[in-house]
């Protein structure tokens, strides 16, 4: 290799300097630049030539400029940004569930159960007193009235929660047809995988998309030769190369609640991770569990109180009186749409005068045996209907009426062995089924003197009332051994333990991704001291080459004299 190869090969290095500074410069213009991942010019040596028996080399070659990015270390980024926002998501969830329930500061339904509880007490002590019979009944209202707040609210939480996949269907569509559209560019740029060179602008917009998209569902990424990536989501892909599967949200009525499907295929999203996977732990554990515990405490409440109410007696009798439940009164009791099925036993019908005397008592069977003899609605209110003084049938609308035949007679129910008058809502204290629609029944309401006191007859007894005494907090067979007011607590313990915990592994995770996001930015971020080093580097190349050129051509110059 003569002169004229040597100033050709020392072009080649000013080139490869050129270049070199030009990335370097780039470098350091983007240092602040969100998201800029740092390019480095990649070089090699030239093939080399034999001349006689000596092999030489031609120089450098510029071989590309690409990223420098631990793809592996930017996975595990990924899914512990996908983990981070399914742990924050799941945070202020139970942040909100906490706001809820002012039981942690003693001012929720605890209380509310107390003061219930001690209003019974009180009139125990002085059972003939209107007040504290009136007293009662409005702590029963403040009870229920509370519980029914309690559960509206958490309900509305739910629904805002599930109204929150429609928006996150959105913008994982915007996300992905982005992505989709930087996977042609990036391929066309790169000639599909035929230049060593990375499109690095683009390829950092992509980056940012696919670590946005991230936090919504738990990704599986895989990079083609060509520069293009397919995004999987569980085994359904969502980007394929240039061609992105558009998402959106849909009402289940299996499930009652929206979810995110597939438009091409309508199958759901299997998301389990990210925003999406946390809403629908949030709707479905967060808040559901907590309206399903809250609902089995109304639902205990209701049928403990109303089961010792209905066998009492206030200070009078009903005249006429309409259950606040509504059945099917052609089918055995267990099919009849009652709020619980009543057992195999009897209740007691009193028919009594002006003055509370017994005129007679008349027992009513209650056939549940699962044979074809069972009673259903229909033939215990023919068998009440029997019962002279007393007429019985059922509504149009599925209610129970029962009405004395006489004005001066009315009628009372005693000891019903089979839970059937608190099941069809009759001589109830409570209505509804459960926390949506718990209340106090309006005949009390609008006269305390039905509030049962006595199981022995009028003014005999304050029985039912003993009975009532400290029921929220008595242990129930049905409730496995737990009393109404410790299903409550139960709840909010458990409860309180989940908000620790959820906050626990939020703060472990942002730990754990603000490493991994320091240990790529080690990386992939600008030094400018680095970047310093390598710009001297280069000018020194230059310079140098430079001088190789400047020699040759003087030492070609003394050639041509000769």
């Amino acid at each position: 290799m003569g002169l004229l190869g040597t100033i050709q090969q020392s072009k080649g290095a000013l080139d490869a300097a050129q270049i070199g500074l030009q990335v370097v410069g780039n470098n350091v213009a983007n240092a602040n630049t969100p998201g800029y991942i740092r390019q480095e010019l990649q070089q090699a040596s030239a093939v080399a030539v034999r001349e006689g028996n000596l092999i030489s080399g031609h120089g450098v070659r510029p071989t590309g400029i690409v990223q420098v990015v631990d793809e592996a270390l930017f996975e595990r980024m990924i899914d512990a940004k996908t983990a981070l926002a399914g742990a924050e998501s799941l945070e202020s969830a139970y942040a909100q569930l906490e706001e809820l329930s002012t039981d942690l500061d003693n001012t929720g339904l605890s209380q509310q159960f107390s003061l219930f509880n001690n209003a019974v007490h009180e009139l125990s002590t002085q059972p003939g007193d209107a007040s504290l019979r009136e007293f009662v009944i409005l702590q029963g209202q403040t009870l229920a009235e509370n519980i029914r707040n309690v559960r509206s609210k958490a309900t509305d939480r739910q629904q805002a929660w599930d109204g929150d996949l429609k928006d996150a269907a959105s913008d994982i569509n915007r996300l992905t047809q982005r992505i989709a559209e930087l996977n042609l560019e990036i391929a066309t740029i790169e000639g599909g995988g035929l230049i060593n060179s990375d499109a690095t602008g683009l390829r950092d917009q992509r980056y940012s998309y696919l670590e946005e998209l991230a936090s919504y569902v738990d990704l599986n990424i895989q990079e083609q030769p060509s520069g293009a990536v397919s995004v999987f989501v569980g085994g359904d892909y969502l980007v394929n190369d240039g061609i992105s599967r558009d998402v959106y949200s849909h009402y289940s009525e299996e499930f009652e609640a929206q979810e995110i499907r597939i438009i091409e295929t309508d199958s759901p999203l299997d998301a389990t991770g990210g925003q999406v996977g946390a809403i629908v732990k949030a709707r479905d554990e967060v808040f559901g569990d907590y309206i399903t515990g809250i609902d089995r405490m109304a639902s205990a409440l209701i049928r403990s109180v109303n089961e010792v109410h209905s066998q009492g007696q206030g200070r009078e009798g009903f005249q006429e009186l309409l259950s606040s439940v509504r059945s099917d009164a052609f089918v055995p009791l267990d099919q009849a749409g009652l709020p619980w099925t009543p057992t195999n036993g009897t209740f007691d019908m009193n028919l009594v005068d002006a003055s509370g005397d017994v005129i007679s008592t008349h027992r009513i069977k209650v056939r549940n045996l699962g044979d074809v003899t069972d009673s259903t609605v229909n033939s215990i209110v023919a068998d009440i209907d029997a019962i002279d003084g007393i007429s019985a049938s059922v509504t149009s609308s599925g209610q129970i009426e029962i009405l004395s035949d006489s004005p001066t007679s009315s009628f009372t129910f005693g000891e019903d062995t089979s839970g059937f008058l608190a099941a069809a809502g009759i001589n109830t204290f409570f209505v509804g089924r459960n926390a949506v629609d718990i209340n106090v029944n309006d005949t009390l309401k609008n006269d305390s003197d039905f509030l049962a006191i006595s199981a022995g007859g009028i003014g005999e007894d304050t029985d039912v009332l003993s009975s009532m005494l400290d029921l929220v907090d008595r242990p129930m067979s049905e409730l496995e051994g737990r009393s109404i007011r410790g299903i409550y607590e139960s709840t909010i313990a458990t409860m309180a333990q989940k908000i620790s915990l959820q906050g626990s592994e939020a703060d472990g995770l942002r730990d754990f991704y603000a490493t991994l996001q320091s240990q790529h930015l080690a990386i992939t971020g600008v030094n400018i001291d680095e970047e310093s080093i390598k710009l001297i580097a280069y000018q020194r190349a230059f310079q140098a080459s430079s001088r190789v050129i400047a020699t040759a051509t003087e030492m070609l110059d003394i050639l041509m004299t000769l």
